[in-house]
């Protein structure tokens, strides 16, 4: 493991990184608030420690996987805690560890807050707040490996653990063009939704930081009330079907458009089935909420299920209306789709559609196996066969992952959290999903959790957003063996 090596690749993109915060600066030095040279700091501190960096003579094009896997965590940890630095510099969250929990929350695109009043914080650091999301949500490997040509070739092995999906479809040849494409996307979307917000009606400011957070699937807002504050059905809608946007594949609008053919991105199996799910369960929450005289008329009670449907199936985390009360049915269905997710290769948590469909089929087939214990069947999505090695692969991932939800819930209610609070609160952290259910649902926070908790559940975060692999493999003793 050559360390020299690692802290350069560690501090270069830490580095890149944080010339994001020329963001909410520039808005700062205009709005005269006071903050700028709050904002400047972290960049300021990175380009000291990358000159130090740069003294480093060898190569960065040289990373081998451990030390890529090595790379991700620290770059996922770190930027957090440099982010809750300036946080803790404006004062608009004092203490560490709530300033790192927020960060934490932002970059993981998860939108856990323990602010409790959102409004009263200075509108330059909501701006960076809603910029950790967009940060985060493209990935911090992605984004640099688009821009940072001083990675080089050897960025691919980074590339492969940030965005795996997207290199394994093999859209594009090389896989800085896949960076590029994915991020070339994702400007793209974020430039149209900010249009069609402001013509709806909300301010450029509203539009900007809710975007931010929409097409990262990320949830943080400017309002206490979320986006039942602007009580706008058309930027509800706008929002809604932003998220979904976000929330497939990103590889597969440019493979669309350079094919100029929509009907293989419409015909994906991914993006089916997560339609077909949002369609269904929408219908489903209508209908009750409607019957159940939650909602004077269909039409209402579509525009709130529709919303909080596609929120939780996408793992954003906003809310336009307190859901709460709604029935338990319901309420059971958001944490199903939200542990279920959505597409690979995007900005959403959960398992996956793809891995969720690997587990409808292979319990079908075993289902048919009983009856026919002869019979000998294979897992295909899509037009592809998979092997033995991936399907256990999937199915190692998918017990790690609800194993892992089970743990962190048992270990909130140690500190003598209810049942409701502590198992949401674990689902919404590795879903990336935010607001849970009880006392950290949508009219709550993460407030009242002990430090030790808002650590830990930090972790969970991070594990859920890096698809737990590369953070446990880091625990393991051969990692750190040379062979």
């Amino acid at each position: 493991m050559r360390l020299s090596l690692i802290f350069k690749y560690v501090v270069t993109i830490l580095f890149f990184l944080s010339t994001s915060f020329l963001i909410p600066a520039v808005y700062s030095f205009f709005s005269k608030d006071g903050l700028t040279e709050n904002f400047l700091f972290p960049p300021i501190l990175m380009g000291a420690l990358l000159l130090l960096a740069l003294q480093i003579k060898e190569k960065v094009s040289d990373v081998n996987v451990k030390e890529a896997l090595l790379v991700v965590a620290l770059v996922w940890f770190l930027f957090p805690a440099l982010s809750a630095m300036c946080y803790m510099e404006t004062g608009a969250i004092p203490r560490f560890v709530d300033a790192y929990f927020e960060s934490v929350s932002g970059f993981t695109t998860t939108g856990a807050s323990i602010l409790t009043d959102i409004e009263s914080l200075p509108k330059s650091v909501l701006l960076w707040r809603s910029t950790t999301h967009w940060i985060g949500g493209i990935g911090f490997v992605v984004f640099s490996l688009s821009l940072l040509p001083l990675l080089g070739t050897g960025g691919a092995q980074l590339m492969r653990i940030e965005a795996a999906k997207a290199v394994e479809e093999k859209v594009l040849p090389r896989v800085k063009e896949v960076a590029k494409a994915i991020l070339t996307v994702y400007i793209i979307l974020t430039l149209l939704e900010i249009v069609l917000l402001k013509i709806v009606g909300l301010p450029l400011y509203e539009a900007v930081n809710h975007t931010f957070a929409t097409v990262a699937t990320g949830g943080f807002s400017t309002r206490n009330s979320s986006v039942g504050a602007f009580n706008s059905f058309l930027a509800e809608m706008i929002i809604a079907v932003f998220m979904i946007l976000g929330a497939l594949n990103l590889s597969l609008y440019y493979r669309a458009f350079k094919e100029r053919n929509l009907k293989l991105f419409l015909s994906y199996y991914e993006v089916k089935s997560f339609l077909i799910i949002i369609s269904i369960s929408t219908i489903v929450t209508t209908l009750v909420l409607y019957f159940q005289n939650y909602y004077p008329n269909p039409i209402t009670a579509f525009r709130y299920a529709f919303f909080q449907i596609a929120t939780a199936a996408t793992t954003t985390g906003f809310a336009s209306t307190d859901y709460s009360s709604w029935p338990p049915f319901i309420l059971a269905l958001l944490m199903i789709l939200a542990l279920i997710g959505a597409s690979s290769g995007s900005t959403a948590g959960g398992i996956k559609q793809f891995r969720f469909l690997v587990m409808v089929k292979t319990a079908m087939k075993e289902l048919k196996k009983t009856a026919h214990p002869r019979l000998v069947y294979r897992i295909s999505l899509g037009d592809k066969i998979l092997d033995i090695s991936l399907l256990n692969t999937i199915w190692a991932f998918i017990s790690i992952y609800f194993s892992t939800t089970i743990i962190f819930g048992l270990a909130l209610t140690l500190s003598g959290y209810d049942l409701i609070t502590s198992f949401s609160a674990s689902i919404a952290c590795i879903t990336s999903l935010g607001p849970g259910l009880g006392k950290v649902g949508p009219a709550g926070n993460f407030a009242f959790f002990s430090d030790f908790d808002k650590l830990l559940l930090s972790v969970e975060m991070l594990l859920g957003r890096l698809e737990i692999f590369p953070i446990l493999a880091l625990l393991i003793p051969e990692f750190w063996k040379e062979y």
